[in-house]
């Protein structure tokens, strides 16, 4: 069976690690995105997943995605 890969990730590293990951899954009509944090050294855990209109990605991108600190 095959997975569903990722057509886009941010990494939003903070201080030597990537504390936060986006993965972008394009969807025809939408991309579902999920956003992981990462916690010491337990493996990532999924913080949310919305879907984002095609038409609004690259204001989700440059709002949500730009502000996570």
């Amino acid at each position: 069976m095959l997975q569903n890969k990722p057509n886009c990730f941010f990494t939003i590293a903070r201080g030597n690690t990537g504390r936060y990951v986006y993965l972008f899954e394009y969807k025809i009509n939408y991309y579902k995105v999920t956003k992981k944090v990462l916690y010491g050294k337990l493996p990532y855990k999924i913080v949310s997943i919305v879907n984002v209109p095609t038409n609004n990605i690259m204001n989700y991108i440059n709002t949500v995605v730009a502000l996570t600190y």
